[in-house]
């Protein structure tokens, strides 16, 4: 009986992490709004301030007033991704017992934007993938759910010599 890789995926699979991203959480999406709003709020100031007339204050003004305002977003997505990886890699660590298949933020990072499946060993033996989904989602603006998920893929000789050595040792002689 051979099983299919769906049917591995639902029968051998763990939930690492979930977490949700909501849809306006890019920075640099948030870095070009921003921008627009502080190019419309310095066309306004410029009404009152005879000095905000020139090319170079617009200029500084559409940079700096939404970088001031995105920074902390950065910076609060950087620790985030930080903290999920250090939960990914307390799980590893858990399950195969080697530190030196924990993921840096960035292969993390890179198992999230690719979809690719990283390989781990438990006691030397491969078995285990750990990837990164993206969970189905069923309303239009809603958060996109994520899923860290540690998949186990038995060897295809390993199951069946098991069952027949299993069977032979049950079964009365």
């Amino acid at each position: 009986m051979e099983n299919s890789a769906q049917d591995q995926n639902g029968t051998n699979s763990v939930i690492v992490v979930r977490w949700s991203k909501k849809p306006g959480d890019d920075p640099a999406v948030r870095f070009v709004l921003l921008s627009i709003i502080g190019l419309i709020l310095c066309l306004v100031s410029m009404i009152f301030m005879p000095i905000l007339r020139n090319f170079g204050a617009i200029a500084l003004f559409t940079v700096i007033f939404p970088a001031i305002l995105t920074v902390p977003a950065i910076s609060s997505q950087r620790s985030y991704l930080r903290g999920l990886t250090k939960r990914v890699n307390d799980t590893i660590v858990e399950v195969t017992g080697n530190r030196g298949d924990q993921l840096s933020v960035r292969h993390f990072r890179q198992l999230v934007r690719s979809g690719e499946q990283h390989a781990l060993t438990v006691d030397g033996v491969p078995g285990l993938k750990l990837h990164v989904e993206r969970a189905p989602i069923l309303e239009k603006n809603a958060a996109g759910k994520w899923l860290v998920v540690m998949t186990a893929i038995p060897p295809e000789s390993g199951t069946a010599s098991f069952d027949r050595l299993l069977s032979a040792a049950i079964s009365p002689r």
